[in-house]
């Protein structure tokens, strides 16, 4: 195996989020197919708004095959 070789991704890119959407309220729907790590929903730098995507965060060692 290669030194630069990179873990595998274990976050989940998710757009067309709207403002409203809480990161409890994410981590309930995405709970469903395994166990969440962490929720991030990035903030509009100036109006400190939403931007409208999320990562949700799964462990490393948990797999997802559908």
């Amino acid at each position: 195996m290669s030194r630069y070789t990179r873990p595998p991704n274990t976050s989940l890119f998710v757009r067309n989020v709207a403002d409203a959407t809480r990161p409890e309220d994410l981590r309930r729907e995405f709970g469903r197919y395994g166990p969440v790590v962490d929720v991030y929903i990035p903030l509009d730098f100036y109006t400190r708004r939403p931007r409208g995507f999320a990562y949700i965060q799964y462990p490393l060692c948990h797999c997802i095959f559908y």
